[in-house]
């Protein structure tokens, strides 16, 4: 969808959370606290939901959007620009985006410090649902003094080593895009 010209930008009202689903965050409400209020409502209707989903694109910087007509509205990002459902399990398992868009290609797996699961596609990357991990095959370094520490995971068929990363979250993309200052 093309950009109009002299449309400014939306930032900070919409949020695509851990589980896949757009908050509204409403901050012309009376008495809004970032703290209080930053996680926003869910946005529920179905065909809403679908149309954010179809125009939902990244720019140059990594900053994602919804294109909104006109306008974009950019995203909030919890945890990764694609929420990536498990579809099935042990070698049938597929990997879908919150928007419906099937995964192709793995092209590498990370965990973050808090333990979420990031895999890079050809889509980018995105953050496996947490409710969806159990049904995908995995192998631990049970070696560890702690914890086990997750080493390889099966996707796409596949199996795929997995790199610990030292942060919560990769980078390569904005999670909280703002109005460049002028």
């Amino acid at each position: 969808m093309a950009r109009w010209p002299n449309v400014p930008a939306v930032f900070g009202w919409l949020r695509l959370d851990r589980r896949g689903r757009w908050r509204l965050v409403d901050r012309g409400q009376p008495g809004f606290d970032e703290r209080l209020h930053g996680d926003g409502s869910p946005i529920t209707n179905t065909q809403i939901v679908d149309f954010i989903g179809r125009n939902y694109a990244c720019d140059d910087t990594g900053r994602w959007y919804w294109q909104n007509g006109p306008q974009r509205v950019f995203v909030d990002l919890e945890l990764a620009p694609w929420v990536l459902r498990v579809l099935g399990s042990g070698d049938a398992a597929r990997l879908v985006t919150h928007t419906g868009e099937p995964v192709g290609r793995v092209d590498a797996v990370c965990q973050g410090a808090a333990g979420d699961l990031f895999v890079e596609t050809e889509l980018g990357t995105g953050a496996v649902y947490d409710l969806d991990l159990p049904q995908l095959d995995t192998e631990f370094d049970e070696a560890a003094d702690d914890a086990p520490r997750l080493v390889r995971v099966r996707l796409l068929g596949a199996w795929h080593a997995v790199r610990a990363l030292e942060s919560e979250v990769p980078g390569g993309w904005v999670r909280r895009p703002r109005a460049q200052a002028r």
